[in-house]
């Protein structure tokens, strides 16, 4: 049985080698090639008369509101996921487009940025006829490294040819324009990717995003919610709460989720393009028209895939840049209220792979000293007795550079403290037991000798031959260190003799906003 959500490799058909005759006849061939369907009588049907009647059944949902300038849909056979597919493109029914923008992970070959077609495509074909390629559009792309993946990734890759069939019987013979986007593309390369697509797209234009959501099952590597009937309410409420965040335009919010869950939404990737893309070039919104499973039709829970569909109703405007990042400054009570949220909901999405983050998304704006550039600390404390049979320190990872804004900073940190190797790593079951404390730093600064650190003020970062080691401000108080045993036991931390700190040792200090959850 072929797999709801995953290619099976398929035969592309017979191809025909014909000697070459003349220069002309080479000449023609290397610049007029059509791209043949890969998963014909697979995915969807062979012939063109079954594929009809099924598109248009799909399609058949009445069309409410706004027509659509951008669709999310699934790709899977038709079977598990042509009906959710034909409600997100049922809004389309009856406009006109000029030019439609595709864009679908690459199963298949690994890459970051986009991938166009060969620059002698010139149309891709269903047994509903061809979609003819703008090329001069794709050959605008093709002058940006962004988008250099290779072009033998379209050869047999299902995603976009999925949509395809809904295209051709919304629009007929439309411009398309084909990106796959590899599974390597991050958050930076998705923006500049976005930024690029801006100029292709105004009035008459439509962005299709091709992406099924989670994929759960053994065979797909990914089952932490069981293997019965109960999977299914856990993977509609997650895969709403992950095509909200989608829908709300929120980049940021949607990737968190997806990476912080291990989840195995394939366009990943595409998605978030789509989202930078809206949020930098697009006045609207999105809704989400649909949630469903392949199980509501397999009955298969051993192996199950989400699809969603979602709409986008507006209209293009130009690029705008984003607003500087503030300073940090001083949280107030609100910001540390959040951040603490935050930390608390990434170890839950981390631990059950569920959509706390992307609740925690959706109620809260990501402004003020959340978006400033700052260094950070997540520390996870037991509570109760089990402080007192194991100790109160459960992890304490970090990072002290301001490489990041805040709230993508505790992220990281509160995923990394969930696992430090000084302890066994965190499990779900243990949330309720523990309390979590973060540290926000400021920059650091190098002073001459211990003589310049004030302990119980300064957090301390010792360096020496290659090793490091830091303590935050608190240790001080918490453990009630006179500054040399504070300084021996952080060269100790450092793997050095505890004198070590004494002769050709280096210090930074900072200091610390810390907070916690209340006991």
């Amino acid at each position: 049985m072929l797999r709801p959500g995953l290619a099976r490799p398929i035969p592309m058909g017979m191809r025909f080698f014909l000697p070459v005759v003349g220069v002309v006849m080479f000449t023609s061939a290397l610049h007029a090639q059509v791209r043949p369907p890969a998963v014909a009588g697979a995915f969807y049907p062979g012939s063109k008369e079954e594929l009809q009647r099924d598109v248009r059944g799909f399609l058949a949902t009445p069309p409410q509101g706004q027509t659509p300038v951008a669709v999310i849909a699934p790709h899977a056979g038709y079977v598990f996921s042509g009906a959710t597919a034909g409600k997100a493109f049922a809004p389309l029914a009856g406009s006109t487009v000029k030019r439609i923008i595709l864009l679908g992970p690459s199963h298949y070959v690994g890459f970051r940025g986009g991938a166009l077609p060969t620059p002698g495509t010139t149309a891709f074909a269903t047994p509903l006829g061809d979609m003819p390629i703008d090329r001069a559009a794709v050959a605008q792309l093709a002058r940006f490294s962004e988008f250099g993946g290779p072009a033998a990734a379209h050869e047999r890759e299902h995603c976009l040819e999925v949509e395809l069939p809904f295209l051709q019987a919304t629009f007929g013979a439309a411009p398309i324009v084909p990106v796959l986007i590899g599974g390597n593309t991050d958050l930076q390369t998705a923006a500049a990717l976005a930024r690029r697509l801006a100029d292709l797209v105004g009035p008459g234009t439509l962005v299709v995003v091709s992406s099924d959501f989670t994929h759960h099952g053994d065979s797909y590597g990914h089952s932490p919610f069981g293997r019965g009937p109960e999977v299914g309410p856990k993977l509609l409420q997650l895969g709403r709460a992950t095509a909200e965040r989608a829908a709300a335009i929120d980049a940021r919010g949607f990737a968190q989720q997806v990476e912080v869950a291990g989840d195995t939404v394939c366009g990943a990737a595409p998605i978030t393009v789509l989202l930078e893309l809206l949020a930098h070039a697009f006045d609207g919104s999105g809704r989400v028209v649909e949630v469903t499973t392949s199980a509501e039709v397999s009955a298969n829970w051993s192996q199950v895939v989400t699809y969603a569909g979602v709409d986008f109703v507006g209209a293009w405007r130009p690029w705008r840049e984003d607003e500087p990042a503030p300073r940090l400054g001083e949280l107030n009570p609100e910001e540390k209220k959040a951040a603490l949220a935050l930390a608390r909901a990434t170890l839950e999405t981390y631990l059950t792979h569920e959509g706390q983050l992307a609740a925690w998304f959706a109620g809260n704006r990501v402004a003020g000293n959340l978006r400033a550039n700052a260094g950070v600390f997540v520390t996870i404390n037991n509570r109760g007795a089990k402080a007192k049979s194991e100790g109160r320190l459960r992890g304490c990872i970090g990072v002290m550079e301001a490489r990041e804004p805040l709230v993508d900073a505790i992220v990281s940190a509160a995923t990394s403290a969930a696992r430090d190797p000084r302890f066994p790593p965190l499990e779900a079951s243990e949330l309720s037991g523990v309390g979590l404390e973060i540290s926000v730093l400021s920059p650091m600064q190098r002073v001459p000798g211990p003589e310049a650190i004030v302990l119980r003020t300064h957090g301390v970062l010792l360096s020496k031959g290659g090793r490091h080691a830091v303590f935050l401000p608190q240790v001080a108080t918490e453990t009630g260190w006179d500054l040399p045993t504070f300084l021996s036991q952080l060269s100790l931390k450092a793997g050095m003799s505890p004198d070590a700190w004494k002769a050709g040792a280096t210090f930074e200090v900072f200091t610390a906003q810390v907070f916690g959850e209340p006991e």
